[in-house]
């Protein structure tokens, strides 16, 4: 069975790891005179100062690998062709083409024959997704650390440990799409609305659910950080000592700092007009938290799919 599993998929194999390959070679080029630039030009020993003003140094940085950091979220699309490519025809294709038929008469039961595509095409992915989630998450480190916004949805999704459990789930999405619907293109498509959508949904409506956002008060005295670097602020507003919620910009357009005043008359004035900013936010601190539940999420979801293949061709297929 190995041979022969490797017969039928080193295209697919031998096309996943030179697409891997190229990205690597991208991302070690261009990611070691981003972390050159970044020590050299004094950035990290600046954001390492607790009271250093690194504005200007951020901005020039920022400024200068912004094109790049641009071209990361087409990486993005990587799970879902893995679903498309690989997953979509591992079971669809045979049953297509009859050739699991031919298999199952040479003494092959089912269960050997799935065991066997299912083990092979797993590592293969699991070592691509993991070396390329490593080497991702080492690449975004400066700008990470530069902009604090690794938390922040469409940046959370490039790192860390969620790339692997997207690329396992579409994976096992498009296997399960191919035994149910037996037939290649259904399949992928099948995989394709089902990957995006649970995506999205994931992203815009349960993550923030998966613990409760912290709620801060404070008044917007000059000089108070409203940013909260590395969190992820879910909302903000302002309110006026009416209780009437004002935009953003209206506590700097009232009480506007100019030569004349001073940081006690700025006081005195955001406190005479009674505002008030409410945030709610889940803390940089709940990173790693997020990180993995989301992955035991689609990881959970991957294996039930994979659950639903193995029994659907052991049971169902006929």
């Amino acid at each position: 069975m190995t041979w022969l599993v490797w017969r039928q998929h080193r295209q697919q194999a031998f096309f996943g790891v030179a697409t891997f390959v190229l990205i690597a070679l991208l991302l070690l080029l261009t990611g070691l005179h981003m972390h050159s630039v970044f020590h050299a030009s004094g950035l990290g020993r600046c954001l390492g100062s607790r009271h250093a003003d690194c504005g200007n140094l951020q901005t020039a940085f920022e400024s200068r690998f912004s094109t790049l950091r641009q071209a990361v979220p087409f990486f993005m699309v990587l799970p879902a062709l893995l679903g498309l490519f690989w997953g979509a025809p591992l079971i669809g294709r045979e049953i297509e083409q009859g050739t699991h038929l031919f298999v199952w008469t040479q003494g092959v039961s089912r269960l050997r024959w799935l065991t066997s595509k299912l083990v092979a095409l797993l590592a293969v992915t699991l070592l691509l997704t993991v070396a390329y989630a490593v080497l991702i998450s080492w690449w975004l480190a400066p700008l990470d650390r530069s902009t604090g916004d690794r938390f922040q949805p469409g940046v959370f999704d490039q790192q860390g440990l969620v790339p692997v459990a997207y690329a396992v789930f579409a994976l096992a999405l498009g296997i399960a799409a191919g035994a149910v619907l037996k037939k290649t293109m259904p399949a992928m498509a099948a995989t394709l609305v089902g990957f995006v959508a649970l995506r999205l949904i994931v992203a815009g409506v349960v993550r923030r659910h998966f613990v409760s956002p912290v709620m801060k008060t404070y008044v917007p005295l000059p000089g108070v950080d409203t940013t909260h670097p590395g969190a992820w602020v879910v909302s903000q507003k302002t309110v006026d000592g009416s209780g009437h919620l004002v935009p953003q910009f209206t506590v700097g357009s009232v009480c506007p700092a100019t030569k004349a005043s001073t940081q006690a008359s700025l006081d005195r004035c955001v406190r005479a007009h009674g505002f008030l900013n409410t945030d709610v936010l889940q803390p940089a601190s709940r990173y790693w938290l997020f990180q993995g539940v989301e992955a035991a999420l689609f990881g959970g979801l991957a294996v039930a799919l994979l659950a639903l293949a193995v029994w659907w061709v052991h049971r169902r297929l006929a």
